[in-house]
């Protein structure tokens, strides 16, 4: 599918903060226990860390009902019993705008969707700039990440967390994560929007 990946890749490439992004409707093939779960594991490897003793998990994303508030309400209680309340932000239904404000400021991308069919949440994140952990399955990974060339791939809480510390520790001042952030960054245009024009007119 065509995604909207011009109006991301104006954001500036450094100088990020030490956010983890999710994007995503609160539904339960998201597995957003996953990510917190994972987050945690990080949060324990790293609490001593001088660079990130301030590391957040941003949960973006909608509520389509009861049961996705519910859902999130859950989420908010694992969190907590993980020790890692204070550390994960929920933000809910929230307009486009508020998204890119998160694109452009966060550092890692986070998705843990098992066998996604595609993942325009995952090409947006490479679009923004931001080092992208997704699932090692389905779209993200016949598709669209290269393993250490555009991103990462991961499938359990061991992997998601070691992922989560190589992109934290390195992004911040690594050349290495530089690179692939700009890599990914050049691999989403191979989904934008002109170019899905221009492959249909030539299947027409």
């Amino acid at each position: 599918p065509p995604c909207d990946v011009q109006s991301l890749q104006s954001f500036q490439i450094d100088n990020r903060q030490n956010m983890i992004l999710s994007i995503g409707q609160f539904r339960p093939e998201k597995d957003h226990p996953l990510q917190i779960r994972s987050f945690a594991r990080l949060r324990k490897r790293v609490q001593d860390h001088p660079k990130l003793h301030d590391v957040r998990l941003i949960l973006v994303g909608s509520c389509r009902g009861e049961s996705d508030e519910n859902r999130v309400e859950e989420l908010r209680k694992l969190a907590q019993s993980l020790d890692i309340a204070e550390h994960v932000d929920f933000v809910l239904n929230q307009p486009f705008p508020v998204l890119k404000e998160y694109f452009s400021k966060a550092s890692v991308g986070l998705h843990t969707m098992w066998n996604e069919h595609f993942g325009i949440g995952v090409v947006e994140m490479q679009a923004a700039g931001l080092l992208t952990i997704a699932h090692n399955s389905g779209g993200p990974k016949s598709d669209i990440i290269r393993p250490n060339k555009t991103g990462f791939l991961a499938s359990t809480e061991e992997e998601y967390a070691n992922a989560m510390y190589t992109a934290c520790i390195d992004g911040l001042d690594n050349e290495k994560c530089k690179q692939l952030r700009s890599s990914g960054r050049q691999s989403s245009t191979r989904f934008s929007d002109e170019v899905f024009n221009v492959s249909f007119k030539k299947l027409l």
